[in-house]
């Protein structure tokens, strides 16, 4: 079992806070909010629960899991973003959180295939302890394109989402850029 003294469990109670505090940012959907609750407790129940299971099956759920749960947070907040009319200063502080909340989950996808097909992506690294932070600086690293190659992908499948990801980081702030400066002009328009 791997490090069971903390650190995975110190990451975990980490996720759980973040996404207890991403649960209050959709609080006033009320509806969206018990769905999330649902969701997400079972999905960070699963995965504390099978933390003590000595077992790469369970180790590669974990990451698969967790890396869905992201993947909605990150999905429901871009929505959210993009169906405001008005602007304003959370929805700056918002698009940060989805651009962070892209980085964790691709770096739980790194975790997974690299779980599943091992030696997929080369690192020097201790590989006897928890992958997922290496695998998450790994994935901010492709995101915003600094490519330093202390980690790389060698099988296909993570060269495919490495590019998915590069794509989607360079889209996303494009994308991001244009529709809050979009709507800053809407604000700013004088009325006729």
């Amino acid at each position: 079992m791997e490090d069971v003294s903390g650190g995975f469990i110190i990451s975990l109670l980490f996720l759980t806070i973040s996404g207890i505090i991403w649960l209050s940012l959709i609080a006033a959907n009320k509806r969206l909010f018990w769905i999330m609750i649902i969701i997400s407790i079972s999905i960070m129940g699963f995965v504390y629960i099978t933390h003590f299971f000595d077992d790469s099956n369970m180790l590669a759920a974990q990451y698969l899991s967790l890396a869905i749960l992201f993947s909605i947070y990150t999905s429901i907040m871009f929505y959210l973003i993009m169906s405001k009319d008005v602007s304003s200063y959370s929805d700056i502080s918002n698009a940060i959180s989805v651009y962070l909340l892209i980085g964790i989950t691709f770096g739980f996808l790194y975790s997974f295939i690299e779980i599943i097909i091992p030696g997929s992506i080369v690192y020097n690294i201790d590989k006897l302890g928890d992958i997922s932070g290496d695998m998450i600086y790994f994935s901010f690293v492709t995101l915003t394109t600094l490519g330093f190659g202390d980690i790389l992908p060698v099988h296909k499948v993570a060269k495919v989402v490495v590019m998915f990801e590069t794509v989607l980081g360079v889209l996303y702030i494009a994308i991001m850029i244009g529709h809050l400066v979009g709507l800053k002009s809407k604000i700013n328009k004088p009325l006729n």
